[in-house]
Formats: structure tokens, C-alpha cells, sequence
């Protein structure tokens, strides 16, 4: 077990102190502090197989994985969140929401997140190797960021079978840990299984579905992005567009409309007061119309683009 805490720096140290402990447990990240009296926090590490298991325990802040950090750090994981105390606000792929302690969220490492806590939040983590993921569940990615809803006794389980593995391990070494690693993410996959109202499509056509949403995520930019310029950069009829978007839970429309606004986000979120203005930040993501942009935008997130500067309330 490793342990790291910004208790015992002065508290104009203890942001970036923390931000590098961030770093150095999980991988690349920026972290915004919401107060400026300092910012508690502790992590307790827990190495077991290929898997690392955390409990953090800290006060508020925003903490962000973003495009510039994952070029300079591409490690392909995904991470699986389970609040103990208080409340946990997520954003990643054009979803956000907010998961309560006994649920959990799954995010990517390889795409923008947002995670933001208030003070005296705890939770209970897990980090996958990407591969371990996608061999057993080829679209994992349909499942990051809470896509579709928890169910609750599968959570129940996961989430008192990762404290239990990291409370046996706090007690010395185990025997077999690459069996009891295993373990866990066969609970994590059941879980996953079981979350509602999934119509799973065939592999082949899943394969299709994710180069075209790559494309789109990769032009979102592009004001005239539309389901015919998709279907003709990627060899497709425009009908064979909205049929891969029919077992989903938007209409194409509807996804590009989501990515632009999560585009958005991220430059405002990132940027910060004296950054990119709102204006800016709309039509960079690919909007025309800025007062269309803010009114879809406070739809979606439930506050402002300008009050996305500050931590979610």
C-alpha cells in the first residue's frame, strides 16, 4: 500500500502538491482547486495484479483529463468510480450527470473528463487496462459516463467487492493476486451487463458505429458537419447512418449536437476566467449561432456557458 497526502504543505502549496500526486497515482492530470484556503487530500494506493485500487478522500475541486495532458500521457485505462461520501459530477463524451455514493461512474482515459467533487468527498477506485476492458466487452466505450443507468444491486456488489479486495490487501500480500484481479473485473464486467435497456448490435456493425463516431468527434469542429457529409467521407449511405444510430440513445442529430456541446465545454471548463470568451468556445466547437448555443447549452448542463467556469453546483 502507498499513501500520499498535501497535509504538512503550506496551503498556497497544497493545489499543485496535489496535483502532482494526482498525477503520479492515476495518470496525467490538472486539477482546479475551488477554494483558496488550501486543499486537503489523501489517497491510500493499492496495487493488485494489473489493477490499481484507490480510496481518495478530499476536500473540492474540478479535475480534468485533458487532450493536451493525454498526448503527453496516452496510457489506455478505464477507471471505475464509486462514491462513498457526497456527491460526484461527471463529464466525458457528451454525457454528464451526477453519480450519488452507492452508484458509480465509468470513464475513459483516452477521451476529455471531467470529475468534480465538493469538500469531504470520498470514493473508491479501480483502474482497468483498456485491453482487459475491450476484450470482454468489445463496446465498452458505450458504457463510459454513465450511459445508461446503474443497477443498484450490482453496484452494491461491485463496490464492496473492490473494498474488500483493497482491505485484504491493506492486511499484507495475497496469494494469487492476478486471480484476485481477475476476480474483480469479472464482477465490474457483470455489472456493467447489468445495466438497463441495452440492445446489443452485432460486432461487425458495432465496429462501423465506432468509426463513425470517431469521425464525428474528429470533425465536430467542422460547421457543416452533417449525417450526408459523414456517410460520403466514410463510404456510406446516409440511411445506413441513421440505421447504426437506431439501438442507441440519440439520433445522429442528436449525438453531433451532444459533442459539440461537449467540445464547448471542455474549452470553457479548461480555459477558465480569462480564457476563451463564450463566443469564441461556441463557434470553435461548430455552432452558428451563439444565442442557439447558449440556450442548448443551459439545457443541457442546467447552468450557463459562462457558470461552467466555475465548480457545478
Amino acid at each position: 500500500m502507498a499513501y500520499f497526502s498535501t497535509l504538512g504543505f503550506a496551503r498556497q502549496k497544497q493545489v499543485s502538491v496535489w496535483q502532482e500526486i494526482m498525477s503520479d497515482v492515476y495518470y496525467s492530470l490538472e486539477i482546479n482547486g475551488t477554494s483558496s484556503d488550501g486543499l486537503r487530500g489523501t489517497i491510500h494506493q493499492f496495487d493488485v495484479g494489473n489493477l490499481s485500487i484507490t480510496n481518495f478522500d478530499a476536500d473540492a475541486q474540478r479535475v480534468f483529463r485533458t487532450r493536451p495532458r493525454i498526448a503527453r500521457d496516452p496510457e489506455d485505462a478505464f477507471v471505475f468510480v464509486a462514491p462513498f461520501r457526497e456527491v460526484l459530477y461527471f463529464s466525458q463524451m457528451g454525457r454528464s450527470g451526477f453519480v450519488r455514493p452507492g452508484g458509480y461512474a465509468l470513464v475513459s482515459t483516452s477521451e476529455f473528463y471531467e470529475l468534480s467533487c465538493p469538500d469531504n468527498f470520498e470514493n473508491w477506485t479501480v483502474k482497468i487496462p483498456g485491453e482487459d476492458l475491450r476484450r470482454r466487452i468489445p463496446n465498452i466505450e458505450d458504457y463510459c459516463a454513465c450511459r445508461m443507468p446503474n443497477n443498484p444491486a450490482m453496484a452494491s456488489i461491485a463496490r464492496n467487492h473492490l473494498r474488500s479486495v483493497a482491505m485484504a490487501r491493506k492486511a499484507g500480500p495475497l496469494p494469487n493476486e492476478r486471480a484476485v484481479a481477475q476476480n474483480l473485473v469479472d464482477t465490474i464486467v457483470l455489472t456493467l451487463d447489468s445495466e438497463a435497456n441495452w440492445d446489443g448490435a452485432k460486432l461487425a456493425a458495432y465496429r462501423m458505429r465506432s468509426r463513425i463516431l470517431e469521425y464525428i468527434r474528429g470533425n465536430i469542429h467542422d460547421m457543416n458537419l452533417t449525417p450526408a457529409s459523414i456517410a460520403d467521407a466514410n463510404g456510406v449511405s446516409v440511411s445506413y447512418i441513421y440505421k447504426l444510430f437506431r439501438h442507441g440513445d440519440l439520433t445522429v442529430g442528436e449525438y453531433i449536437l451532444a459533442q459539440r456541446l461537449q467540445a464547448a465545454y471542455e474549452y470553457l471548463a479548461v480555459s477558465g476566467r480569462g480564457g476563451m470568451t463564450v463566443a469564441d468556445a461556441a463557434y470553435a466547437a461548430g455552432f452558428r449561432n451563439l444565442s442557439h448555443f447558449s440556450r442548448v447549452f443551459r439545457e443541457k448542463y442546467g447552468r450557463s456557458p459562462s457558470a461552467v467556469r466555475r465548480r457545478p453546483t
